[in-house]
Formats: structure tokens, C-alpha cells, sequence
């Protein structure tokens, strides 16, 4: 308050400026101090706050600038493939001459996740891929209450909700060492959030459940933590290597509880993918690609593209996001060997997650957008490793200028 005073008595004295002008830049700079007075006072509940007022104006940033006050800009609709009979294609914000992108998929199925009308399977590029990844949707017709102008906001809405949610369980994570609580915020630095946030995929809220099952698992809750496993797996398939480490390291650790709670995850999983087999298994596909290869062969193909295309702004960008991503995953290790006794769980879920990265194909690392979110996990592994000092949240803190770039730019 007292710069704000400051700055106002400066501005009266240079200028002959008018009266209703210093009174508006008075306004502007005293904002900042008066919105953290207002903030609570614990770490923790300032933090989710923060980070929730950040979602919400990035929300209206997309929203009225970006997408022009249509909600259906944050599914990426294209129009070559068929929509979702209950999608107007006069209401849609559709790109035209776009096959469109994953959200689009998720909106069909949340609009009849018991596929009742034909057509919506037919505005599936991929029926037996696509329905596999149920909960995200399906939540989103659940709490939308079947309401087809509703539920796209609801799908909108459950991503921002697990921004925030992510903040708060890192929170929590770290609330022993208050000293670290404060690195929560760099949540809002991930660019795989707010590219997932502004395509409504499953991501976030694969994410949020894995970061769920991390705060259960350190806080010895078996049930939860086997309940958070199998619902990621309901979201995102790959999850199942993330159950396999957690599998293994439980093993390791003598936690018998939750070695026998961890094999109940499999159960829905199973029924629920033989179930989507039968049904979809003579379905054709619409340019299935394969998303794994030998190992480092699809790396290698994305180091020699850098050299290959034409040096331009995108091309840096992409250089950029890959580089950080392949910096977390090595922070990750060095950070969890150095304190293996507090991080064996996050090292063996990194390994898992490394071990895919090696094998995945240009299909996943082709585009900056497929391999942020498909690896979105690593950098809030990274910010739960818990390293000390500043260097080793720096992945984080340099990411945030990506985000930014892809906010303003790229979105």
C-alpha cells in the first residue's frame, strides 16, 4: 500500500495529467497490493487461491479473445470428420480444413457416453481407441446432467478444477517442509496444462488422480491410493505402467497392504477394456498411426527434423518444449538418487515414463502438442522429487516462458 501511495504522489507532481487519469493509474497500481491482502494466510490455502484466479482469468483470456464467447473453441473441432449429432455445426467453432484434435473425440462421447445413437460412433475416428479413455467424459455427463449445451462448460470446467486441484495436493505433499510449499505455483508453468485446459483432453485429470495416488501412497492409504490408480487408468491406459511401478516399488518397500490393494486396480480396468474389445473390435479406423517404435529411433528422427526443417520461430519453440522435457526427466533422476529413501516411488514411475519416451514413435514426438501432454506427468514428478535449492526447479521456472508464448502465440 505504501508504493501505491508512492507511485500516486510521483505521478501528481510530474504532470500536469488529468485528475481522473491519476486516479485510474492509482487504481491499477494499488490492485496487486490490495488482491494480497485479501489472500488467506496459510501457505497452502494462498497458493489454491492464486492458482485459481490464474485459471479463471486464462479461462476468460481463451474464452472471449480466442474463441470469441463459444465454448466449443476449447475441443478443437475440425470438419472432416463427422460431428456428434448433438453438436449444431451452426453453434460449432469449427477449423475448417482440420481433421480436428482430441477434445472433439471426448465431447462426442460425453454427449452419449452409453453410445445409444449410431452416429456417434461414426464421429469416433476410433471407437476401440477412443472409448477406452470413459471417466473423463463420462464425469463430465454425470455432472453435466446429461445436458448437451452444458456439458461442454462442464468438460472446460473439470480441467481448470484440476489445475487448481494439482496446486493443492502439492501443496499438501509439502506441507511438512513449508519451505518448499510455495513451489506448488509452478503448477501454473506446466505447458501441458494449458494446452490440455485449452483442448479439453483427459490429461489433467489423469494427472490429477496420479498426483492423488502419490499423496495417498506417502500418507499410507492404501485404498485411496489403489481408488486414484484405477480411475487414471479409466482416463488414460497408459497409466498401467504407472501402476506397474507402483507395483514393484510397493514390493520393495514391504508395504503388503498396498501391494494386495494395488491389484484390485486391475479389476475395472479389465472388465472395462474386454467390454470395449467386443463391442468395437471389427470397427475400422481413420489413420491409426503407431505410437511406439525401436527404441530411440523416434528420438533420434526428432533431433535430425530440428536440422532438417526451416529454422523458424515454431521450429524454436519446439526445440525448446523438447529440451526442457528431456532436462526434467534428467533432474528427476539425478534428484531422486541423490534422496532415493523419500523418492523411490517417483524414480520408478520416471523410469517407466523414460522408458516409453525411449520407445515412442514420431507419432507422439512429431508435434510439441502430443508429447507435452502425453508426458505432462514428468514435470510434476519433477516438482515432487523435492530437490533443494533453486536449480533444481528450473525446468519448471524456464518452462513458464513456453507457456506464455503458447497463451499469446500459439493457442
Amino acid at each position: 500500500m505504501i508504493l501505491g501511495h508512492r507511485y500516486y504522489h510521483l505521478i501528481y507532481e510530474l504532470g500536469e495529467l488529468p485528475s481522473g487519469l491519476i486516479k485510474y493509474l492509482n487504481s491499477v497500481v494499488r490492485f496487486p497490493f490490495a488482491f494480497m491482502k485479501i489472500l488467506p494466510r496459510s501457505p497452502l490455502a494462498r497458493n489454491t487461491t492464486i492458482t485459481a484466479v490464474v485459471v479463471i482469468i486464462i479461462f476468460l483470456f481463451l474464452y472471449i479473445l480466442k474463441f470469441s464467447g463459444n465454448i466449443t473453441g476449447f475441443f478443437r473441432i475440425g470438419d472432416v470428420l463427422p460431428l456428434s449429432p448433438f453438436l449444431n455445426s451452426q453453434d460449432a467453432f469449427i477449423y475448417q480444413g482440420e481433421l480436428g484434435y482430441d477434445g472433439q473425440q471426448f465431447l462426442s462421447i460425453a454427449f452419449d457416453p452409453f453410445l445409444q445413437n449410431e452416429d456417434t460412433i461414426a464421429a469416433l475416428d476410433h471407437p476401440l481407441y477412443r472409448y477406452r479413455r470413459i471417466f473423463y467424459p463420462f464425469l463430465a455427463y454425470i455432472l453435466g446432467l446429461g445436458n448437451a449445451r452444458l456439458i461442454p462448460y462442464i468438460m472446460v470446467a473439470i480441467n481448470g478444477a484440476c489445475i487448481v486441484a494439482i496446486a493443492f495436493l502439492c501443496g499438501l505433499y509439502w506441507q511438512e517442509e513449508r519451505e518448499k510449499m510455495w513451489r506448488s505455483l509452478l503448477v501454473l508453468c506446466i505447458p501441458g496444462c494449458w494446452m490440455v485446459f485449452s483442448l479439453s483432453t483427459s490429461d489433467l485429470l489423469s494427472s490429477l488422480l496420479l498426483v492423488s495416488s502419490l499423496y495417498c501412497y506417502k500418507k499410507n492409504k492404501p485404498i485411496l491410493t489403489a481408488t486414484s490408480l484405477s480411475l487414471a487408468c479409466l482416463t488414460r491406459e497408459t497409466i498401467l505402467v504407472v501402476w506397474f511401478a507402483f507395483v514393484l516399488v510397493s514390493y520393495w518397500q514391504k508395504h503388503w497392504q498396498q501391494l494386495r490393494n494395488l491389484f484390485f486396480v486391475l479389476i475395472p480396468v479389465f472388465v472395462w477394456n474386454i467390454n470395449v474389445f467386443i463391442h468395437f473390435q471389427d470397427r475400422g479406423t481413420l489413420g491409426t498411426k503407431t505410437n511406439f517404435t525401436y527404441p530411440f529411433f523416434g528420438i533420434i528422427q526428432k533431433i535430425l527434423g530440428f536440422f532438417q526443417n526451416e529454422f523458424t520461430v515454431s521450429t524454436i519453440f519446439e526445440i525448446y518444449l523438447f529440451a526442457i522435457l528431456i532436462a526434467c526427466f534428467t533432474f528427476i533422476l539425478f534428484y531422486s538418487y541423490r534422496n532415493l529413501e523419500d523418492n523411490r516411488l517417483i524414480l520408478g514411475i520416471a523410469l517407466t515414463y523414460g522408458l516409453l519416451f525411449c520407445f515412442s514413435s514420431i507419432t507422439i514426438l512429431g508435434y510439441y502438442l502430443d508429447f507435452s501432454r502425453v508426458y505432462i506427468d514428468v514435470y510434476f514428478l519433477l516438482l515432487l522429487t523435492g530437490g533443494d535449492g533453486t536449480i533444481a526447479i528450473a525446468p519448471l521456472a524456464a518452462s513458464g516462458l513456453a507457456s506464455l508464448a503458447f497463451l499469446i502465440v500459439q493457442s
